[in-house]
């Protein structure tokens, strides 16, 4: 009785998990299997419920049995004259409940055989299960074990979800190295502040612990497209939209995050005399963020790219894959590539606090250069990043990116089809088989008709004559886009008489 009030709630877990639906065939089998045992064994559980309890009457029983007894062999040494037919009362009371008490025995033996059975469907149906499943579970041993050995192989000693998970044992690897402790791309750094370990730093400097950090100089091009990575769409603009033939004070690119960032570390470590000298600057991309601490490595890698669930205020580019822990081993590579890492980094790094200090002294004229030579590769990135509603599909899907016409203009004239109509132009952007012009004056044009582009290459650079000589090849454009503005822009699109054309030929020729 017992083993069936059991049995009941599995079958409510089963078939009230929504989960169940998603079961494999196999696991549906040993599901039907347990909801179909209790219904096979319902009758006799209702006909016995309906009756009094067997144990608790085979007990009744067995009390009865043994007082009848004990009276019967008690009794007569203190009551001598005892009469007969008590004694057989006793003993006839004695033999009936001997009968009830086998009777309830025998009553328990077909219940031990129904929970035997019970037992023995239940064990047949999971190893059912098992059997049916045997293929996906060794399938998965497999492919655990592989995992466990490749990581074991390379060192791979623990992967941690984000840098908060890993934040303990890293302030526990600084406060006990030994050694060494480099570290690289803690000044933006999420959760591990550099604010919170330069105090140790210092103290691990002092003890003769080789310290080294390396931080990003926020004065370069690669800082710069970072920090329109990680900014709202409304702060690139002005970052932007700023009138760089003039010095700024205020640059709105001192505002934003990175550069925020970059002037706390660096005031913060000016009150650390002792650990300047450890703190290098790197100009290339950023790659990872990454500790290595004796013989231990942390080890995070920047992606450009964010979940859909990533927090859309946070925009910072470091802290979105996981952090995987390497220690260092005599067979595994990926400690030594990373030690590698840093130290090359740190050797081709020629900006210290010095150097630093000084390019903040003359800021704004560094960061008016870096956008002045870069500025129409930022505005693509900005465009790209974040295109006008109305403009957004078709700026996905253009098949071949633009650029802007750097260079002297050519001259250049569009012609209509019939050659009765002319206009000269200039370029204003260029693709691989679209060309945005500027009209000199009014020009008649309608979408979707065919005009003639002539003209001549300018003298110099070497790249200018070959765009310029390209779209002369394909000479035929039709008209895609008008913008009627006071000087009207003209978007065409080249038709190509052959349609195999792909300026290989022309390539080729300036390899040879």
């Amino acid at each position: 009785m017992c083993v069936l009030l059991h049995i009941y709630p599995l079958q409510v877990v089963i078939t009230g998990n929504p989960a169940a639906h998603a079961m494999n065939p196999a696991m549906k089998d040993m599901a039907e299997t347990y909801v179909d045992t209790p219904k096979l064994y319902e009758s006799e559980a209702i006909t016995m419920s309906e009756r009094p309890r067997p144990f608790v009457r085979m007990l009744i029983a067995g009390f009865f049995f043994l007082a009848a007894v004990t009276l019967n062999i008690l009794l007569p040494r203190y009551w001598h004259n005892i009469p007969e037919i008590v004694k057989h009362l006793l003993l006839i009371f004695s033999a009936i409940m001997c009968v009830h008490i086998l009777e309830y025995a025998y009553l328990w033996w077909e219940i031990f055989g129904h929970i035997r059975s019970i037992l023995k469907e239940t064990l047949q149906a999971t190893h059912q299960l098992i059997d049916n499943n045997r293929g996906s579970l060794e399938k998965f041993l497999q492919t655990s074990n592989r995992l466990i050995s490749s990581a074991a192989t390379c060192g791979l000693t623990h992967i941690y979800f984000s840098r908060k998970d890993v934040k303990g044992d890293i302030y526990d690897a600084i406060e006990n190295a030994e050694k060494r402790v480099w570290l690289l791309g803690i000044t933006f750094s999420e959760n591990v502040h550099l604010d919170e370990l330069l105090s140790t730093l210092s103290k691990k400097m002092e003890g003769g612990i080789d310290v080294k950090i390396l931080l990003l100089d926020v004065f370069r091009d690669t800082a710069v497209f970072r920090t329109l990575l990680e900014s709202i769409s409304q702060e690139v603009a002005k970052v932007l939209d700023i009138d760089r033939t003039k010095i700024h004070p205020t640059d709105p690119f001192f505002h934003q995050r990175l550069y925020s960032d970059f002037a706390h570390a660096f005031d913060r470590l000016r009150n650390y005399p002792n650990v300047a000298p450890a703190v290098r600057f790197y100009a290339h991309n950023p790659a990872c963020w990454m500790m290595i601490v004796d013989n231990t490595a942390h080890f995070q890698p920047y992606t450009f790219g964010r979940s859909a669930s990533h927090h859309s205020l946070n925009l910072c580019v470091g802290a979105n894959m996981p952090v995987f822990k390497f220690q260092m081993q005599t067979t595994g590579k990926p400690f030594e590539i990373l030690e590698d890492h840093f130290r090359k980094l740190w050797l081709t790094s020629n900006v210290d606090m010095f150097h630093i200090e000084a390019k903040i002294a003359d800021r704004n004229r560094i960061i008016n250069d870096i956008f002045n030579s870069n500025l129409s590769w930022f505005k693509y990135v900005f465009e790209a990043l974040h295109p006008p509603r109305e403009t957004a599909h078709f700026e996905i899907d253009r098949k071949f990116p633009r650029q802007s016409w750097e260079w002297t203009q050519p001259a250049l004239n569009v012609y209509s089809e019939d050659g009765k109509s002319v206009c000269g132009v200039t370029i204003c952007d260029y693709s691989r088989e679209s060309i945005s012009l500027k009209s000199e004056g009014p020009f008649p044009l309608h979408e979707g008709q065919i005009v003639i582009l002539q003209g001549t290459p300018p003298p110099e650079p070497l790249a200018a004559i070959f765009i310029i000589d390209h779209f002369l090849r394909i000479r035929k454009f039709m008209v895609r886009r008008i913008k009627n503005e006071p000087q009207p822009f003209i978007g065409l699109q080249a038709i190509f008489e052959n349609e195999e054309y792909n300026g290989q030929n022309q390539t080729d020729c300036l390899l040879r």
